[in-house]
């Protein structure tokens, strides 16, 4: 769904209260990270949880966050429209935050007027991972008897399909493993599709964005068709075999034998049930040319409309640069977003010696970028491939009638946004 028309978006205006507004994920944005940032920069700091709906009415209000919380995905949209302060000045004045420091995950928040990935900087990550890597649940192998695929050498995604077939498991229609569950329960299964094409240098979308090119493109055809018949085979969770959880929690319960997440999962990827028998896999690949950038390049901005710009920054970078960098580092929550924190992400335990061993393999192969459509939502595409999915696995439409319904959907939702922009 595009993104309401903001008739605010005008620059911004100086002086300050003293108060700066995050709109953030408070489980990433704790009491004491507050308090520390309060300390540091001496300005009061108000949280407000992270909602779309609620960032579009502040908006349109013309009282919105100071700073705010995005994913890559939203990035070509809000500079699009005008709402994120070009930060480069500050970058390049700034003695916490060098811009030759910056992680390559940071090139998601670069725009040059036309597309992302370089030009000036309108945000940071707090974090970042290869997102396409994968965790095996070593004892659904052991189940299936069936080897565990190599840490060193990348399945291809025939191979990854092959494996999860294999062991899926039910018994008497109770579901025992999911083979192999991925894209965030597709809502990132537009991500996954631009990442396999971009092996072959193709993309969803035709070069000026104006439309999903699917059915038009074999290639496209194919990725897609793939990530549907994994649906097809039963392997990961869909609308006719759906699970109450959220993936990583069925993961700790021991439920899937594969799961693709990125590196920050390491931190919570062994429970109880799971630990000691939880592995880290390389990203598999599509054609052989290896890809494993961020998917999702979590981060903050500053609103284009800030009264404070200064204050805002203040806490930005003590956010990113300070002690609650160092310690999300510490953490294991993510490949921190300086380079030079690198070192210190946790190495103790066997199974974080294991992933930070995968992990330096994937890291030189992270280094690109995924082109965002600016002209729609970051859930668009999501929306409707899973509003289509169910009717198509159970037979109601045929795969063709899926993805015509897909491209229908999503193209009205670009000339929407299209008409908004001006584009």
């Amino acid at each position: 769904m595009a993104a309401p028309v903001l008739a605010a978006c005008q620059p911004s205006k100086t002086g300050g209260s003293g108060k700066v507004v995050v709109m953030t994920d408070p489980n990433e944005f704790n009491d004491k990270d507050v308090a520390t940032l309060q300390d540091a920069t001496k300005l009061k700091i108000e949280v407000v949880a992270s909602n779309l709906t609620t960032l579009y009415a502040m908006w349109a209000a013309g009282n919105p966050p100071d700073v705010f919380r995005v994913q890559a995905a939203g990035l070509p949209q809000y500079i699009s429209r005008k709402m994120l302060k070009n930060l480069q000045p500050y970058f390049a004045n700034s003695k916490l935050l060098k811009l030759d420091d910056l992680a390559p995950a940071n090139n998601f928040y670069k725009w040059d007027g036309k597309a992302i990935g370089t030009g000036d900087i309108y945000g940071m990550v707090k974090d970042w991972s290869p997102d396409f890597t994968l965790y095996a649940y070593t004892k659904a192998f052991d189940d299936a008897g069936v080897k565990v695929p190599s840490d060193t050498t990348p399945l291809t995604y025939d191979e990854l399909r092959d494996v999860a077939k294999k062991v899926n498991k039910k018994d008497a229609g109770k579901r025992v493993y999911w083979g192999f569950v991925h894209s965030n329960n597709d809502g990132w299964i537009d991500r996954t599709a631009m990442n396999i094409l971009a092996e072959k240098n193709q993309t969803l979308y035709s070069a000026d964005f104006s439309k999903l090119v699917i059915s038009g493109n074999p290639e496209a055809t194919k990725v897609i068709r793939y990530l549907y018949d994994l649906a097809a085979d039963g392997v990961n969770q869909t609308p006719i075999d759906p699970s109450p959880n959220w993936m990583g929690a069925d993961f700790n319960e021991g439920q899937i034998a594969l799961l693709q997440y990125g590196y920050w999962f390491s931190a919570m990827a062994e429970s109880d049930k799971t630990k000691g028998k939880t592995v880290f896999l390389p990203a598999p690949t599509w054609s052989g040319v290896r890809r494993d950038p961020t998917m999702t390049a979590t981060g903050w901005v500053i609103s284009s409309q800030t009264k404070d710009a200064d204050a805002a920054w203040a806490v930005f970078e003590q956010y990113m640069g300070g002690k609650p960098a160092q310690d999300r580092a510490k953490s294991g929550w993510g490949v921190p977003g300086l380079k030079s924190l690198y070192s210190q992400m946790p190495q103790e335990t066997t199974f974080q010696k294991q992933v930070q061993k995968v992990l330096q393999g994937e890291l030189s192969k992270s280094d690109f970028i995924l082109q965002f459509n600016p002209y729609i939502g970051e859930e668009t595409f999501a929306t409707s491939w899973k509003k289509n999915l169910e009717p198509a696995l159970k037979g109601q439409i045929t795969f063709e009638k899926f993805v015509q319904n897909i491209e229908a959907e999503v193209n009205t939702a670009i000339a929407d946004g299209k008409r908004i922009i001006g584009g």
